[in-house]
């Protein structure tokens, strides 16, 4: 009876079919990340130089450029992520559904060979992961780097020097903003409830802009500690990314109901990028 655990069990075709699929896997990501060496190679100097050139206080010819960049990583990605599971998942889904029993020694055997496939794309999909993260840090930096924090602090003191110096347009009654705002916004006269417009400067609309950039510089220790555990601690993601939206929270308050519903997809699909397996 025991007997029948030991049939031999010996499927040469599966053998060639995973070692295929593994190179076409790589191959696949190897013609991805060639590509993306190219685009950002050679888009990292122009941004740059569309930064210096801008003279658009929101710099939003560079922010577009950037976009733009992005969205052809973020398809590359796609992609991959797509290619990853008809390929790779569904592949070992199939392949482990018709393998004998695993408490078997030739069933066994074929299962190592299986996990072992699996690891190796997996950890072949993280250095791909690994170097959009890379290019995204160059992107980022490319601009050479603002002083966000020492502007956001400027505009903070500039606000506290004005903040008692306004007055109602019609009775003149003196107008104290409660808070500092980066867009515009109505104050209510104490005295004869008109409301008054308050159009915050351009610096303090400028806040609004780079919130989130400047949340993601108070935090990128965090992200480095992710970036650099081996092996990648996914925890330590969810970590950085919960304290960089309360650090924009921090910043611009009033965006927080906003902010919570960004922060709830890009979760979302962290964790999706981590059942996919």
């Amino acid at each position: 009876m025991f007997g029948l655990f030991d049939k031999k069990y010996n499927n040469p075709e599966l053998l060639e079919t995973i070692s295929q699929t593994q190179e076409k896997w790589f191959a696949f990501l190897d013609k991805l990340e060639q590509r993306m060496d190219e685009l950002c190679s050679s888009a990292l100097p122009e941004i740059r130089e569309v930064f210096n050139q801008d003279k658009d206080p929101y710099k939003r010819a560079h922010g577009h450029m950037l976009l733009g960049i992005r969205g052809q990583i973020s398809q590359m990605r796609n992609k991959a992520n797509a290619v990853r599971e008809e390929k790779i998942t569904h592949f070992i889904d199939v392949v482990k559904a018709g393998l004998p029993d695993f408490i078997s020694f030739s069933g066994r055997e074929y299962h190592d060979k299986l996990m072992v496939f699996r690891i190796n794309c997996i950890n072949r999909h993280q250095i791909f992961e690994d170097k959009i993260a890379r290019y995204n840090t160059l992107l980022e930096q490319a601009t050479g780097g603002q002083d966000l924090e020492t502007a956001y602090q400027q505009e903070l003191e500039a606000f506290e020097n004005i903040r008692n110096k306004f007055s109602c347009k019609q009775c003149g009654g003196q107008l104290t903003i409660s808070k500092i705002f980066f867009i515009a916004a109505y104050i209510t006269c104490p005295y004869c409830q008109t409301q008054n417009t308050f159009t915050p400067s351009t610096g303090a609309q400028m806040v609004l802009h780079r919130a989130r950039s400047l949340a993601e510089q108070r935090t990128a220790h965090l992200l480095k500690f992710y970036e650099e555990s081996k092996p990648e601690n996914k925890s330590l993601y969810r970590q950085y990314l919960r304290a960089m939206f309360n650090e924009w929270n921090k910043i611009v308050p009033d965006m927080t109901e906003e902010n919570e519903k960004f922060y709830q997809r890009m979760l979302q699909d962290h964790l999706n990028s981590i059942h996919h397996y």
